[in-house]
């Protein structure tokens, strides 16, 4: 069973950064004590050949992958289905969890579709009999998971369809785009974005599906980060992405540096 799987099973909560590229992140990561990475296809210069060698790295660790591939949810329109392209492929060589921002029930519902597909060619799997073939089609509930990102004003609109569709298990809230489409950019702690929040998760708790989300940018302190993700475990998010392990090293370098030149000046 996946780690994201294993806490979310045991009610913990599943802890999890992002990475632009490099394979040689993802040990760090997993000693660190995080359940999963996210490879980011979406914003990034990341490729097939990259996120490959990431996964098997996360294998390797016994670390979660969860790729974002890329689409567009606010121009590319609500009926555009290319992006089952990019979830289908990402499954087709092993990634467990693959996450898309969507713009619509549409487009959700078609890359639930995917996820129940039988193709792994990427991970050398092939049918070799009917019996083969079956099993390939009925491949374990943890294999293939999709996760619509919430981030586009349609895809808010049409919540209620999202959660109601057949297949559902995680719903990701992409924070900092979604306070924007909600009237309150980067406010994240604004009380109409936690109604909208609280909402969501309600809803989302009685069909069994978890919500993830995203910390946001605007905690760069080791106090505000634990306090933000506490906050967001007690409104009924399971899982949370905090930053990138790049900005991570970034907020924490910061100050450290900042006391070294001061000591050494």
């Amino acid at each position: 069973m996946s780690r994201v799987f294993e806490r979310l099973a045991s009610r913990q909560m599943a802890l999890g950064v992002w990475i632009k590229g490099g394979p040689t992140w993802v040990s760090t990561i997993a000693r660190a004590g995080f359940d999963f990475v996210r490879p980011d296809m979406m914003f990034s210069s990341l490729d097939w050949g990259e996120l490959h060698n990431i996964h098997r790295a996360a294998q390797a660790v016994g670390l979660t992958t969860w790729v974002r591939v890329p689409a567009n949810p606010w121009l590319s329109g609500t009926e555009q289905l290319q992006v089952t392209v990019e979830v289908q492929r990402a499954f087709s060589i092993g990634i467990e969890i693959v996450g898309a921002s969507i713009a619509s029930a549409r487009q959700a519902r078609a890359c639930l579709e995917v996820a129940r597909d039988w193709h792994r060619s990427g991970t050398g799997e092939y049918p070799s009999s009917s019996e083969t073939f079956a099993a390939m089609n009925r491949k374990g509930a943890d294999v293939a998971v999709f996760v619509p990102h919430i981030e586009a004003g349609t895809a808010v609109h049409e919540i209620d369809e999202i959660l109601a569709l057949d297949g559902m298990r995680i719903l990701m809230l992409a924070m900092t785009d979604l306070s924007k489409a909600l009237g309150h950019p980067f406010e994240y702690e604004h009380a109409e974005v936690w109604r909208h929040v609280d909402s969501i998760v309600a809803k989302a708790r009685t069909r069994g599906i978890a919500i993830a989300a995203n910390m946001g940018y605007d905690y760069t302190t080791r106090e505000r980060m634990a306090a933000r993700v506490k906050r967001m475990h007690e409104h009924g998010v399971q899982i949370c992405l905090m930053q990138g392990a790049d900005t991570m090293l970034e907020n924490f370098a910061k100050p450290l540096l900042t006391d070294i030149r001061a000591a050494v000046s």
